[in-house]
């Protein structure tokens, strides 16, 4: 079994919704103690990590671990892309790429514009095409939630990139954040988790956008030759 560690959304040294600018960090801290009891092999950060000496601490903190990252709404790429080198694309100043591994293939996404650029598109198709099961990590959910924050904040192009990834005869299982809560869709062939973040909750409001400061979390995915399952760990009151 391989476990991985999905985090997402640490907002780290924000000054929204805390003004303790050390909460956001004593929560990653946290969750980094929970996965040092786990057996966990890899951390998956899905997006918006943080600002100025938080992205520092961040990888500090995740330098001895095996990390991968894609890019949130709130990264960026030219202060990102000086602590972290894999899947850079410098003429698009994007981070993507893939992982193939004997029963899975890893496809990491940047959505950091708020859409999938029609580059980004191609290379996906390509990717598509071997027959393996697909996990997907994006910051964006691509299967849209009948919320506010989803008629806010949802990827631009998400029909398009719907449609490419129906039109695969794969199985793809989708890890994304964003949305500060935890959500579980199945469109077709895609299955999608949304994981809690690191730092806040948004309550799962059709008409407004209400913060819950109280609780954070992670998703621990397992991978199995032939099956995959996940966990969401939540805690709560610790600021």
């Amino acid at each position: 079994m391989y476990k991985i560690a999905q985090i997402t959304d640490l907002h780290l040294d924000e000054s929204y919704p805390f003004e303790n600018k050390s909460v956001a960090r004593k929560r990653l801290d946290i969750i980094l103690k929970d996965i040092e009891c786990r057996d966990i092999s890899q951390v998956v950060c899905t997006g918006d990590i943080g600002e100025n000496e938080g992205i520092e601490y961040f990888f500090k903190r995740l330098n001895k671990r095996k990390l991968s990252i894609t890019l949130g709404n709130h990264d960026k790429f030219s202060i990102l892309s000086k602590y972290y080198f894999n899947g850079i694309n410098s003429s698009s100043k994007k981070i993507y790429r893939a992982d193939s591994r004997k029963f899975y293939k890893y496809i990491y996404l940047d959505s950091s514009k708020g859409i999938i650029d029609d580059k980004q598109l191609l290379w996906l198709e390509k990717e598509l095409k071997v027959s393996k099961t697909m996990i997907i990590f994006i910051h964006h959910p691509i299967i849209g939630l009948n919320l506010k924050v989803d008629a806010i904040g949802k990827l631009i192009n998400q029909d398009k990139v719907i449609n490419i990834l129906t039109s695969s005869s794969n199985k793809i299982t989708i890890y994304c954040g964003h949305y500060h809560m935890e959500s579980h869709k199945i469109y077709k062939n895609i299955t999608q988790f949304i994981t809690p973040a690191v730092s806040f909750q948004i309550e799962k409001n059709i008409d407004t956008i209400e913060i819950n400061s109280k609780k954070f979390g992670y998703r621990i995915i397992k991978l199995y030759k032939h099956a995959m399952s996940s966990e969401v760990i939540i805690f709560k009151d610790a600021n």
